[in-house]
C-alpha cells in the first residue's frame, strides 16, 4: 500500500492540542480524512479519526494494524506537517 497524496491543514484554535488537520489517500484510491495533528506531552504526533462511544470515550474509526504503516503515515503527515510551518 503506497500513500499517493497527504493534505495538510494548519488550524488555530487557543489552547488546544490540534494543531491541523490532515488527508492521507492510499494507492490513488482510498482516502483517510479527518486525522489530526496532535501536541501531546511527548511532542507532535498523529491522531486517528475517532469518534465518541455513550460512555465517553474515544474509539479510532479507522486505524492501521502494523507499526510499519502507522509510522510511515505519521512521517508523511509530520513531514508535510513541518514543510508548511516552515514556509509560514
Amino acid at each position: 500500500m503506497k500513500i499517493t497524496d497527504v493534505r495538510v491543514f494548519p488550524v488555530e484554535i487557543n489552547g488546544s492540542m490540534v494543531k491541523a488537520y490532515a488527508t492521507v489517500t492510499f494507492d490513488d484510491s482510498f482516502v483517510v480524512r479527518d486525522m489530526r495533528v496532535i501536541e501531546g506531552k511527548n511532542g507532535i504526533f498523529l491522531s486517528m479519526p475517532a469518534r465518541r462511544k455513550r460512555n465517553g470515550d474515544y474509539q479510532d474509526v479507522c486505524f492501521p494494524i502494523s507499526a510499519k504503516l502507522r509510522d510511515l503515515m505519521e512521517n508523511e503527515v509530520l513531514e508535510k506537517f513541518d514543510d508548511l510551518l516552515a514556509s509560514a
